[in-house]
């Protein structure tokens, strides 16, 4: 028996119940009944404080005013049931368990009060399970509650979210990308869509591709392909586009971030649409503001350039004329003449007519050096020279070209790039020796100018007074070039500039380029496709998945050029051009 009894207490686990007892409530008449079942908790090891009724009303009371832990009810009292006594204590909110007793219950009845929320029901005349069927009610309710309070959660945290996504100035949505599927689906938008795309949430749930549909044609392509690329990667997706605007010309400026989470077989995002036209509007305001400047400052730097050029026209040919007139002349004057002090007087003036000689011509060499009539080339090898000549600094001048063929304003901004780069130089470097290099390929020009100096900080790029390489910058970037300096302590400093050279961009229009699209991902095929196309000048004529693909594309098309993937199955994007070109199948890839 004293077995009996700890597997029946360990079996409750009611410690909580322990200091106060297990407070239950009793729906009984008969008060024999009621004692036994009192007397057979306690033998079970179970502490508790019980309380009887065995009317309606005083059920009510009970509930109201005072607190329990379990209800246990016969099913037949005077004037009411244990249905109805169910009732009552659901009604009254409390959660609390139920359990039927009693001595004729019948099984359907049993079924029913399960149905209707009665947590157990046993017989009378076997109370050997009343102690288990408490302990699993008590662990049923606890459960209850515990969803319940899931349930509120959850509903709290939507009303949250649906108030959030209301006030939010955007969208926010779901995406799922699926493996081999080309087409994002988009199962949730926020009430947002209305302000934003103008038309109701519902509408993105029917219409599987009415998400992309909203953007321009070329912005649903590019964004696609962003989708594709985050896929690969961390799933952090952050891309800018335009919407759709039939009332505004300049379509809807807008950002989307997204994180996705991978599962097997597709990719859930979270994401967010933001309108940043205003923002967009701003910063084009700014690009165009810098350009318009840009275009002012090499404006005026032209006519700088046009004025020094006439300056030093003026200096060389009327104020060297003269002067050199005037040294001839006084060199005559000092052969004819007899006088030892007037010798001397002449001898003087002499000097001073050759240093002011030699000073116009330096001054006309700096303003505009006459060599750059002779192009760009021997310009910057004379520049070197007469940089070591006054300096000491060793200098190596290399180019692949005999000759450049630029404009007078190319010219000169490579020139003056060369002069000021060698002028900071002398000022900051230290430096023994500097090499310079014009690589000149189809498309570009490169100039790159090395020092083996102390080097240069990030700092010293950054500062305020940085006038000169800002001026390189300027001029460089008025050709659409870049400007890019770096170095390392004790190392030396290297400048790079990179500017285009002019290639002729309009193309026939009955020229197409007939393309052939080879990718393994035919989400990124479809999303090329039509960022190519939308130029105007591109028609992909075939697209491919694998090598066999590429060789049906070849033999059923006139291909230009193959734009392939270099990991494809089978055989990949190396291999398959060097086997195509072995062949003499396409040329161009």
């Amino acid at each position: 028996m004293t077995g009996s009894k700890e597997i029946l207490t360990s079996l409750l686990a009611l410690d909580r119940f322990r200091d106060e007892g297990l407070r239950i409530l009793f729906v009984e008449d008969n008060e024999s009944d009621y004692e036994l079942m009192v007397r057979r908790l306690r033998s079970g090891g179970v502490e508790c404080n019980t309380g009887r009724v065995d009317q309606v009303e005083s059920l009510k009371q009970a509930l109201q005013h005072e607190q329990w832990d379990v209800i246990i009810s016969d099913h037949r009292l005077p004037g009411f049931s244990s249905e109805e006594a169910l009732q009552l204590v659901r009604e009254s909110g409390l959660g609390l368990p139920f359990i039927i007793v009693s001595g004729s219950i019948g099984e359907e009845v049993a079924v029913e009060a399960m149905r209707a929320g009665a947590d157990d029901y046993l017989m009378k005349d076997n109370m050997a399970r009343l102690v288990p069927a408490i302990e699993r009610s008590l662990r049923a309710a606890t459960e209850r509650r515990n969803l319940e309070a899931a349930e509120r959660a959850q509903r709290e945290s939507e009303r949250r979210f649906s108030a959030i996504a209301k006030n939010i100035p955007g969208v926010i949505f779901q995406m799922q990308t699926h493996d081999g599927d080309p087409r994002p689906k988009v199962p949730f938008v926020s009430e947002g869509a209305l302000q934003f795309f103008g038309v109701p949430p519902f509408r993105f749930l029917e219409e599987p591709d009415f998400f992309f549909s909203q953007f321009e044609r070329a912005d649903a392509a590019d964004l696609k392909v962003a989708i594709f690329e985050a896929a690969q990667g961390e799933c952090n997706l952050s891309w800018e586009g335009r919407l759709k605007q039939h009332h505004n010309p300049q379509g809807l400026w807008v950002l989307l971030n997204a994180v996705g989470k991978k599962k097997e077989q597709h990719i859930a995002w979270d994401g967010l649409l933001l309108d940043i036209s205003a923002r967009h509007l701003a910063e084009t305001a700014l690009k165009e503001s810098k350009a318009e400047l840009r275009r002012v400052t090499t404006a005026l730097e032209n006519r700088s350039e046009q004025e020094r050029a006439a300056i030093a026209r003026e200096i060389h040919d009327d104020m060297g004329g003269s002067l050199t007139k005037l040294k001839t002349d006084i060199a005559w004057l000092v052969k004819n003449t007899q006088t030892v002090h007037s010798v001397e007087r002449l001898q003087d003036m002499l000097c001073v007519v050759e240093d002011l000689l030699a000073a116009s011509q330096r001054i006309a060499k700096d303003l505009r050096p006459g060599i750059l009539d002779y192009g760009l080339i021997p310009a910057l090898e004379w520049q070197l020279k007469d940089f070591e000549k006054r300096t000491g600094i060793e200098t190596c001048f290399n180019c692949n070209r005999d000759a450049l063929n630029l404009t007078d304003e190319k010219n000169t901004a490579l020139f003056r790039v060369l002069q000021e780069g060698l002028t900071n130089i002398v000022k900051h470097a230290e430096a023994t020796k500097v090499n310079v290099e014009l690589f000149i390929s189809s498309e570009e020009i490169n100039l790159e100018i090395h020092d083996n100096g102390k080097g240069i900080e990030n700092t010293d790029k950054l500062k305020q007074e940085s006038f000169g390489l800002r001026g390189m910058q300027e001029r460089i970037a008025a050709f659409n070039g870049w400007v890019d300096i770096s170095g390392e302590l004790g190392k030396g400093t290297t400048l790079m500039v990179a500017l285009p050279k002019n290639i002729p961009t309009n193309l026939d229009d009955s020229a197409m380029i007939r393309v052939l699209l080879a990718d393994d991902h035919a989400l990124l095929r479809g999303s090329l496709k039509q960022l190519l196309e939308e130029t105007g000048t591109i028609q992909v004529l075939a697209q491919a998945g694998d090598y066999a693909g590429i060789l049906a594309g070849i033999g059923q098309h006139e291909i230009d050029l193959l734009i392939l993937d270099i990991s494809m199955p089978g055989k990949n994007g190396v291999d398959i051009v060097k086997t195509l070109k072995d062949k003499n199948q396409i040329s161009r890839f």
